[in-house]
């Protein structure tokens, strides 16, 4: 008996197969599944300065997620806007302000595993004319920290980070390049 386990585990482990599944590496899709909780968004601007991404600015609060059927959802806000001063009627000023800093967009998501990148197809979007569009990010997951850096970039941004943290979930062990 103590032969039989023996030899069926020495099969087990020369199994190529039992091999692969244990080093096979996670997708990039496999690893965008969850939330992700907002940590910062940075600008560097083509004459070299960095500043905060304006939309949630400094002090920005939200969360991305991503889910298994290929749909994502983000909400960022600026915590520092203006509050209403009567939330039944704001001012045009007060409006605008709440609209300039908020991103908000859902749809579907497909990755690029080889060129690691997932594209954001915008099906609804706080911006009438950004539904129906496209938005390409550069996507790197090291541990529990997800790094977006956007394709499309503004006029005079030369470079755009948005940065995250996995919520709920040790990944310590998980990496992508």
């Amino acid at each position: 008996m103590q032969r039989t386990v023996i030899a069926i585990a020495l099969l087990m482990a020369g199994t190529p197969h039992a091999r692969l599944g244990a080093q096979s590496p996670r997708t990039l899709r496999e690893m965008l599944i969850g939330t992700w909780r907002f940590v910062a968004a940075k600008q560097r601007l083509t004459d070299g300065s960095v500043r905060p991404d304006p939309q949630p600015g400094a002090h920005g609060v939200g969360y991305i997620m991503y889910d298994a059927t290929g749909h994502m959802c983000v909400v960022l806000a600026n915590p520092d806007r203006p509050a209403w001063k009567s939330p039944k009627s704001p001012t045009d000023a007060e409006v605008r302000s709440a609209f300039d800093g908020l991103v908000a967009y859902c749809g579907a998501y497909e990755t690029n595993e080889g060129k690691h990148y997932v594209i954001h197809h915008v099906e609804a979007d706080r911006e009438p004319a950004i539904m129906g569009t496209d938005r390409i990010r550069l996507a790197a997951i090291v541990g529990k920290r997800l790094v977006l850096q956007p394709r499309d970039l503004p006029t005079g941004v030369a470079e755009w980070t948005v940065e995250f943290e996995r919520v709920g979930v040790d990944t310590s062990a998980s990496r992508h390049p």
